[in-house]
C-alpha cells in the first residue's frame, strides 16, 4: 500500500509539472558558455539587500579571481534589468553569469498543489545569463534549465583580506591646472553637502574616509568606507552624494535612472608618496 501511495503521488506531481512548466523557447541547446559545475558560487542573499525608491545597495565586497569568470546565484528580489544594464553592479568585472529561480515556475506548482490537496516538490529549475560588457554595450545571452540539466552548484563564503579597503564611494580630482579639472570648482562644496547630511540624518559618514594623492598637480582620490553603518544607510548616503555629484557633472544632461550599488576593494597603501591617509 505504501509503494502504490507513493506511485500515485507520484504521477499527480509529474502531471501538474507538465500542466504548469509548457516548453519554454529559451530551452534550446545547451550553451557553450555554460559549464558542467560552477564553485565558488556568490549567493546573493535579502539579507545583504537595501532597498530605497527603487534604488539597491548589495553590502557583499567581493574579490575577483581574474583566471575565471564570477558567478552568482540570484536569491534576493531584485529586478534582473539591474544586472543586464547596471555600470554600477561590480564593475570591475567584464563578464559574469546571473543564475535566478524560476519564481514564476515555484509559484504555479505552489498553488496548483495547494487547490489539489497535495504535496508537491517542483524540481530545480533556473535561468542563466551570461552577461558580457564591451565598451558600451552589455550583451546576455541566456538558457532556462530544469531537473538534472541544472549544473552542479558550490557556494562560496566570501572574506576580505585585511590590506584592502571596503570603499562604498569614490571621488577623484583631476589636476588643479593643465587643463584644471572641473571636479575642483564644486570641491569646496562637499563639507557643507556632509555637514548637512550628518545633521539630518544623526548619523557620520566622515569616519573612515581616506585620501590618495595620485599626482604632483594635485590630482587625488578621496574614499569613503562608511564602517559602522547599516547597509539601509549606506544607501541613503550613496544616493544624495550621488545626486549631489549628478547635480554638479555632465551627468545632469542625461536621463535619470535607478541604480544598483556595490562596494568596490581597494588595495590599502601605507607607504610611499600614493599612500592612504585618513581624513579628519
Amino acid at each position: 500500500m505504501f509503494v502504490l501511495l507513493l506511485f500515485v503521488v507520484s504521477c499527480k506531481t509529474k502531471a501538474i509539472k507538465q500542466a504548469i512548466r509548457p516548453p519554454d523557447p529559451q530551452e534550446t541547446v545547451r550553451p557553450d558558455w555554460l559549464a558542467q559545475k560552477y564553485d565558488r558560487v556568490m549567493n546573493i542573499e535579502d539579507r545583504q539587500v537595501a532597498r530605497l525608491e527603487g534604488n539597491y545597495l548589495l553590502d557583499l565586497p567581493l574579490q575577483f579571481k581574474r583566471d575565471s569568470i564570477a558567478v552568482f546565484y540570484l536569491s534576493a528580489k531584485i529586478p534582473i534589468e539591474f544586472f543586464k544594464k547596471s555600470s554600477e553592479f561590480y564593475p570591475e568585472l567584464q563578464e559574469f553569469i546571473l543564475i535566478v529561480p524560476d519564481w514564476k515556475f515555484y509559484s504555479e506548482v505552489s498553488k496548483m498543489a495547494s487547490k489539489n490537496g497535495m504535496c508537491v516538490e517542483p524540481e530545480t529549475t533556473n535561468y542563466y545569463f551570461y552577461i558580457r560588457r564591451e565598451e558600451d554595450n552589455v550583451k546576455v545571452d541566456s538558457v532556462r534549465l530544469g531537473g538534472f540539466e541544472n549544473p552542479v552548484i558550490d557556494f562560496a563564503k566570501p572574506t576580505v583580506p585585511e590590506n584592502l579597503l571596503t570603499v562604498y564611494w569614490k571621488e577623484s580630482y583631476g589636476s588643479v591646472c593643465c587643463p584644471r579639472d572641473p571636479m575642483w570648482d564644486i570641491a569646496d562644496q562637499d563639507s557643507s553637502f556632509i555637514r548637512s547630511f550628518e545633521e539630518r540624518n544623526k548619523f557620520k559618514v566622515t569616519a573612515g574616509r581616506y585620501i590618495q594623492k595620485q599626482g604632483k598637480e594635485g590630482e587625488n582620490s578621496i574614499y569613503y568606507t562608511l564602517p559602522g553603518l547599516t547597509t539601509a544607510q549606506r544607501l541613503q548616503f550613496l544616493l544624495e552624494k550621488h545626486a549631489q555629484w549628478r547635480l554638479n557633472s555632465e551627468a545632469k544632461k542625461m536621463p535619470h535612472s535607478t541604480k544598483l550599488f556595490t562596494p568596490q576593494l581597494q588595495e590599502m597603501i601605507t607607504t610611499g608618496f600614493n599612500k592612504h591617509e585618513e581624513m579628519p
